[in-house]
């Protein structure tokens, strides 16, 4: 039985109680209306009701063409950035050049790139963050360097059952590429974009290709001096690079939702350059990154030898840190060094040089991280023989603190041991004892 003949049922049936629902014929007065009981509009009705509103364009305000593909046409924009542009403090024509401090810092992503045109930066621009089968890449941007400067490609997804045919040409866009340098594509972009491959039954057109998420670095690199690490963030801050007009990303999925129902609106221009922005500013931190590895870091010597420790670059590492030490350092970047440092000598058996980094370290550490009085204080005792500048070490722990309680007992544990070690005189307590030997007094026996 339908639910149209049920309500008519029900409507013929006597009301169980004189205090029935009166609220039923309204109900089912919109009922009837949802399942089609209203008026069926002719085709004069409509045009008496005027014409829709035809769709504005993409190239009504972005300057572009279709490109035929084998699923069909796709929308493509083309810019040429020549060499001469600068973008901040970015010399676009040195992007012709292979940055060879980047193959330093990235040897694994960067290994068997030989050329500047084999690097393809790449952003995309999508309909939400979610991520999942529903998030499409309705814009994709490619960078690369020709012979006459850096071309930048932008695919635009005019309708959604045409997103076979972007992939298409996405795969031209990608041909001869060795690495995707990205920002944050790691998580996001690349699986991105391998999903809808998958969905659309098309194979990924880079599978040699490695691939070089600057962020994590840009954050080792930069982020003591800045705010945070946003492309936006880093791009004034490193390159000197103030944006005029731009659009806020959270902004954009509305506007090509807005692009679907009504056609091309005034905003979408500025999506087109704020993804074009992002693609010279991804170009710029590599040359940067490259600059700092090269002897031009811009206050970046920390960071740089924390890259190289983090991938195994002990020479690397240590040279980079002991520059940069030798510099003026913000309290964390300068406690971040030290701790690197401290750990390769330590590593390399260089006890009174790790010592040293310890010592130093005790009064840049956060309150209640007892790292380095503890690492000073066992080399002190095991590896330079020196009881005595071990307990003044654990003393001066007591004395700062506050320990949880954990790292008090031993501490407190330690400062027994080493009093058994000493001679009997020396109290068990500390403060009740005469004002010991500095540390760093210890270390230079």
């Amino acid at each position: 039985m339908s639910l149209r003949e049920r309500l008519e049922r029900l409507d013929r049936s006597p009301a169980s109680s004189p205090g029935a629902d009166s609220r039923l014929p309204d109900l089912r007065q919109r009922l009837d209306r949802l399942l089609g009981a209203g008026t069926v509009l002719t085709g004069a009705q409509l045009e008496q009701r005027g014409p829709a509103r035809a769709r504005r364009p993409v190239e009504a305000l972005v300057d572009g063409r279709r490109v035929e593909a084998a699923s069909g046409p796709a929308f493509l924009c083309e810019t040429l950035v020549p060499p001469d542009h600068r973008h901040g403090r970015l010399p676009v024509a040195e992007l012709v050049a292979l940055p060879r401090g980047a193959i330093r810092l990235f040897p694994s992503e960067l290994a068997g790139v030989e050329r500047a045109e084999e690097l393809a930066f790449l952003d995309t621009e999508t309909t939400g963050l979610a991520g999942g089968a529903g998030t499409v890449a309705f814009l994709i941007g490619v960078a690369r360097w020709s012979p006459d400067g850096l071309r930048i490609t932008q695919l635009f997804l005019e309708d959604l059952d045409g997103e076979a045919a972007l992939l298409e040409v996405f795969a031209e866009a990608l041909r001869g590429v060795r690495c995707l340098v990205t920002y944050n594509g790691g998580p996001y972009d690349v699986p991105l974009l391998e999903n809808r491959h998958i969905l659309n039954r098309k194979a990924w057109p880079a599978p040699e290709a490695r691939h070089l998420d600057l962020l994590p670095p840009a954050r080792t690199l930069w982020r003591p001096r800045h705010t945070d690490c946003r492309l936006t963030t880093l791009e004034q801050g490193v390159l000197g690079h103030v944006r005029a007009d731009d659009i806020p990303g959270a902004e954009i999925p509305a506007v090509y939702a807005d692009y679907l129902r009504r056609g091309a609106g005034s905003r979408l221009a500025a999506v087109f350059d704020h993804n074009r922005q992002d693609l010279l500013s991804l170009a710029g931190l590599l040359w940067a990154s490259a600059r700092a590895a090269e002897g031009h870091p811009e206050k970046t010597g920390a960071g740089v030898g924390l890259l190289h420790a983090r991938r195994g670059r002990r020479e690397e590492a240590e040279q980079a840190l002991e520059a940069c030490l030798r510099e003026e350092l913000p309290r964390d970047a300068r406690a971040r060094a030290l701790r690197e440092l401290s750990l390769s000598h330590k590593a390399a058996g260089r006890w009174k040089r790790a010592l040293e980094l310890w010592l130093e370290l005790r009064t840049l550490c956060p309150a209640g991280d007892p790292f380095a009085y503890e690492e000073a204080a066992k080399v002190l005792e095991h590896r330079l023989s020196d009881p005595a500048g071990a307990l003044a070490v654990v003393d001066d722990a007591l004395a700062r603190g506050p320990w949880a309680p954990r790292d008090r007992e031993a501490f407190e544990h330690r400062r027994r041991r080493l009093c058994r070690k000493l001679r009997p005189e020396v109290p068990d307590e500390p403060g009740s004892r005469p004002p010991p030997r500095s540390a760093s007094s210890a270390t230079s026996r």
